[in-house]
């Protein structure tokens, strides 16, 4: 009986943390995955309106939609309706952010759009015709969508390397941004998570890296603590202007955010 008892409890447990890595962490991700794609909207609605496109940046969201896209390409081809969901949103959102902020970027701005739109679409129909002709295998075709939506992820990962250096140049971590810090760490940790789970190396291995970018980035806040000697958000814009075109929609969304509240002796993650 006592051996029994074991086995339903070993039984119960190994159920129980399935659908915890299976379920309820990916739908967690999945949520904020949607979220930080909604990010942007509110600011670039609120440039619609003002018809000025201020300090954002049209060229991050025209990336997006590439990066939505494939990711969309690889979650439908692995049946999987945590990666499917957020980012069917995701290209709808960065669809309205890129269309609405063409319409009021100047003509330099619109032609580097342009361009990389241009190049989107002639990639990814290149992806799904090699993907539906050239690999009869379904495996196959999810490799090639991982390996494209991998390379995105690791840029989107990416572009907060230069701001770390910086912080480590200057002794000054004013222009890390704790409160998106801690979003992007909890969403890698989730997909990590997840991806270990259900042994995809296409989502572990890039959220892996992400994860542990931003958990560099939490130990440059700690080890250089910011200095506010000058306005918060004149630092961090700056900050973020020195790697401005390869910033994903969230982080550029921030950037104006951070022009439009300059105050000083604030903690970026402090409510004004």
């Amino acid at each position: 009986k006592t051996c029994i008892v074991i086995l339903h409890t070993f039984k119960a447990t190994m159920e129980a943390k399935s659908i915890l890595l299976e379920t309820i962490v990916p739908a967690l991700g999945a949520l904020i995955s949607t979220v930080m794609y909604a990010v942007p909207i509110k600011a670039v609605t609120r440039a619609s309106q003002n018809r000025t496109l201020g300090d954002l940046n049209p060229i991050p969201f025209s990336v997006t939609v590439a990066n939505t896209i494939i990711w969309l390409s690889y979650g439908l081809l692995r049946l999987d309706p945590f990666i499917t969901t957020p980012n069917c949103l995701g290209v709808v959102m960065a669809i309205y952010c890129t269309v609405t902020t063409y319409g009021l970027a100047d003509e330099k701005v619109r032609s580097r759009v342009r361009m990389v739109l241009c190049a989107e679409a002639v990639l990814l129909p290149v992806l799904w015709v090699v993907s539906a002709f050239a690999f009869s295998d379904v495996k196959d075709q999810q490799n090639l969508w991982g390996l494209a939506g991998n390379t995105i992820s690791l840029i989107y990962y990416g572009a907060p390397l230069s701001s770390m250096a910086e912080v480590i140049r200057t002794r000054n971590s004013a222009s890390i941004l704790l409160p998106l810090t801690m979003v992007n760490l909890t969403n890698a940790l989730l997909w990590t998570a997840y991806g270990l789970a259900v042994m995809d190396a296409y989502v572990w291995l890039p959220n892996g890296i992400g994860a542990a970018l931003s958990l560099a980035q939490l130990a440059l806040s700690m080890m250089f603590p910011a200095r506010h000697g000058s306005a918060v958000g004149s630092h961090v814009s700056s900050a973020l202007d020195h790697n401005h075109d390869a910033l994903p929609s969230g982080l550029d969304d921030l950037r104006h955010v951070a022009d439009e509240e300059r105050v000083p002796l604030k903690r970026p993650d402090e409510k004004h």
